[in-house]
């Protein structure tokens, strides 16, 4: 038996076993197996049903893909926790549904609303229940009148009106209320009043005006008020005294009564075990990453900004901040900084197999971490890497192994390291200084190349949502100290043309790059909005000081015309990418999820084609998931050679998008259907990628379409992704039936296997 047949066998036998499996099996006589939940409503202003189908008791077992319910099935078949159990309708559980959804209408601002609910269960043993929504007339706000009965609360309502949610014309949506409620609170928090909360803000509703209108009252309440009437105001409070408490290296916290040693700087204190002859943290690093001041006004967004800089410190496990008033006053607070210290050195080990068109190998590396450096929370990685691989399909070679080993070596400071920024300006930035150190060396049957790098950056933003990278100085020099004579004269030397990316690979290079890149995410943490988005721009440019200097510095040049620094050729370029993402959440179980991304390179002066690192590539992992990585493109391109093919197949410019349906399935495992479009192309002409020029009027017919079905285990800390992708259009086919291969598919020729960590986007 053929093995497509076996699995065309094993496939049918599965989906009989399946079948098979009744899913009412467990379902009790006289009862109905829950099959579906409807919402609607009489009123075409109720537009997010979705919102009151959530405020059922009872949901349907879970289908995957929003088809199948597997879990069911399963359950019926093996009666274990691994399934679901099937979901018994419950009238009871109906009604209280009911009376959330009637409560939730009359939250926002449908004082009249009414829920029905009805059940067919005609279909025995099975039900579904559909609920009706009768809102009756919205309710709107025509008047708002404020009253705040602390004289400087209202100074700052006032100075802050713009930013209130209550107009007239607003719906009497109980969200808005609260919102409201929160603003103000916040607020007042920002401006030293540490007692105000919510209980200070209250609403009156006046619905007696007719006509479904509303008249709104707020009322800001003052901290007191005597019998008498008086009036006692909101106190503002101060931060009298700062005290922050750090453990030693081992974690062990100081004890005043045993011994302990305590450092002052800056208006604040710092204790920590007495038998360290130093505190971990220097105090102008704690000084650095608080918010906090002697004799300052409580802020409510300077605690907050706190906790945020001192995460950003490695070497401390966590830390907490206490506010306690101060005994003998009506206004004052120490605050009390607990800083635990996480271990001064880590080690880790990691082992990876790897899958490079078929040809299998496996990786190993480890790393050496110290958090804490200088005591200043300077976190330095040393990392060795190593790689095997088998190659196949290299005729002519004397070996047919890949080897590759690598010495990488980070060191980061939580601060801007450059001269003239002031603590306060470190303080706000909330910046981290990188430098780094690489080196990696490859060991092919075709030819040995070792890369030297060494990197200087910063990254920095006001909150993690938004933050921005710039890469000062970035060095790469490529070294190919040898390649065999068979690669020599079976490749490079048939090269004649003096653009080809093929030599250009397997030369020495310098290449300077100099870059930036802005990121922004709207998600928050601990949070489960209904739509997320996040957003990268990057530039980069490499050569331009160099390219100025060379006149003045009569710098010698290559037979290709390019100048030479210290006898290596420098790489001159441009780059820009960009990439989108975003997802909704449908419901509990499932996320629709979209991608768009694009980029571009251009070689220019010292340089006629991109240095091959620098270059796109299509197919893989993350990109159009019918091909296997580097095998699509650029535009109508196609591989013949598979030792240069991975050269070959790359380009200057990409375009891609995808879309891709997320379900929960069970356990830690999630279910995904994709479909992705994109390709590369070459912004000019090579006599190596026939097909590869970018053109308006034809690359939106060589973008290639893949579709396909993958497994992700999503375990928190680690997401293994399983995805098998199928090519539904390829713009390399040179037949109609190659490139429709939707309407003709062959597995063999069409199917491509990813096994990768993290999502795609």
């Amino acid at each position: 038996m053929s093995r497509r047949l076996l699995h065309i066998v094993m496939t049918l036998t599965a989906a009989m076993w399946l079948a098979s499996c009744s899913v009412y099996k467990y379902v009790p006589e006289g009862e109905y197996l829950l099959s579906k939940v409807e919402v609607s409503s009489d009123d075409k202003s109720v537009t997010d049903v979705s919102k009151y189908r959530n405020l059922s008791y009872q949901v349907p077992n879970s289908r995957w893909f929003g088809l199948f319910r597997f879990p069911l099935r399963f359950y019926s078949f093996t009666h274990t926790k691994s399934g679901e159990a099937p979901v018994i309708y419950d009238h009871l559980l109906a009604e209280a549904s009911c009376a959330d959804m009637k409560r939730s209408l009359m939250n926002s601002g449908y004082l009249n609303a009414q829920v029905t609910y009805s059940s067919d269960n005609k279909r025995r043993p099975k039900t579904s229940v559909k609920y009706k929504l009768h809102p009756g007339k919205m309710y709107v706000v025509d008047s708002v009148r404020v009253t705040v009965q602390d004289s400087e609360i209202s100074c700052i309502l006032d100075e802050h009106k713009d930013e209130t949610l209550l107009v007239p014309g607003i719906n009497l949506d109980a969200d808005i209320l609260n919102d409201e409620r929160t603003r103000i609170v916040n607020l007042a928090r920002r401006y030293g009043y540490y007692r105000f909360n919510r209980d200070y803000v209250s609403f009156i509703a006046d619905t007696a005006r007719g006509s479904n209108k509303v008249g709104l009252r707020m009322i800001v309440a003052a901290e007191s008020v005597d019998d008498d009437g008086t009036v006692h105001p909101h106190r503002q409070f101060k931060i009298s005294s700062i005290d922050y408490v750090l453990s030693d290296k081992n974690g062990n916290l100081p004890d005043p009564s045993v011994s302990s040693s305590i450092e002052s700087y800056n208006g604040f204190s710092l204790m920590y075990p007495g038998n360290s002859k130093k505190p971990l943290l220097r105090p102008k690093i704690v000084d650095i990453h608080s918010f906090l001041r002697e004799g300052m006004t409580y802020n409510s967004d300077s605690i907050s900004k706190t906790y945020s800089s001192l995460s950003r410190l490695g070497m401390l496990r966590y830390s907490n901040i206490s506010l306690d008033e101060v005994k003998g006053s009506d206004n004052l607070l120490s605050a009390n900084v607990l800083l635990m210290s996480l271990p001064k050195h880590s080690f880790s080990f990691e082992v990876e197999g790897t899958n490079t068109a078929g040809d299998l190998g496996a990786a190993a590396s480890m790393a050496f971490t110290d958090r804490n450096l200088f005591r200043g929370s300077e976190q330095l990685t040393l990392k060795v890497r190593g790689a095997y691989e088998s190659i196949s399909n290299l005729p002519g070679y004397t070996g047919d192994t890949y080897l590759e080993y690598g010495l990488e070596a980070n060191l980061d400071f939580p601060e801007f390291l450059m001269p003239f920024m002031t603590q306060e300006l470190q303080r706000r930035s909330q910046a981290t200084s990188r430098f780094s150190f690489k080196v990696n060396a490859q060991l092919r049957p075709e030819f040995q190349k070792t890369i030297f790098s060494a990197g200087w950056s910063y990254r920095w933003g006001a909150t993690w949502q938004k933050t921005h990278q710039l890469d000062v100085l970035d060095l790469n020099y490529l070294v190919v100290p040898w390649i065999s004579d068979y690669f020599k004269s079976e490749y490079l030397d048939q090269v004649t043309s003096a653009r080809s990316i093929l030599k250009y690979n397997y030369e020495d290079l310098l290449i300077t790059k100099i870059g930036y890149t802005f990121y922004y995410s709207n998600a928050r943490i601990n949070s489960v909005a209904p739509f997320q988005y996040s957003v990268r721009v990057g530039f980069e440019t490499s050569g331009n000081m160099l390219n100025l200097l060379a006149a003045p510095l009569d710098l010698e040049k290559n037979d290709e015309g390019q100048c030479k620094v210290f006898g290596v050729a420098f790489a001159q370029y441009a780059k820009h990418d960009f990439s989108y993402t975003a997802n909704w959440r449908l419901d509990r179980l499932n996320n629709f999820v979209a991608h768009l991304e694009w980029g571009i390179a251009v070689p220019y002066g010292n340089s006629t084609s991109l240095p091959f690192e620098k270059r796109y590539f299509a197919g893989g992992a993350n990109s159009v998931r019918g091909w296997a990585v580097r095998e699509l493109g650029p535009g109508t391109y196609k591989g013949d050679d598979k030792t240069i093919d991975y050269i070959k197949q790359s380009g200057d410019i990409k375009l891609g998008a995808s879309l891709e349906y997320r379900s929960k399935l069970f356990w830690k495992i999630n279910g995904a259907a994709f479909v992705d479009a994109g390709n590369i192309w070459t912004i000019r002409e090579y006599t190596e990628q026939p097909g590869g020029l970018f053109e308006f009027d034809t690359f939106y017919k060589q973008i290639a379409l893949s579709y396909g079905l993958g497994l992700r285990f999503d375990f928190g800390f680690l997401v293994l992704r399983l995805d098998g992708g199928m090519k539904a259009y390829n713009p390399s086919g040179r037949t109609m039936y190659k490139r429709l291969p939707l309407l003709h598919p062959n597995m063999s020729r069409d199917f491509a296997f990813h096994l990768a960590v993290g999502y795609p986007f």
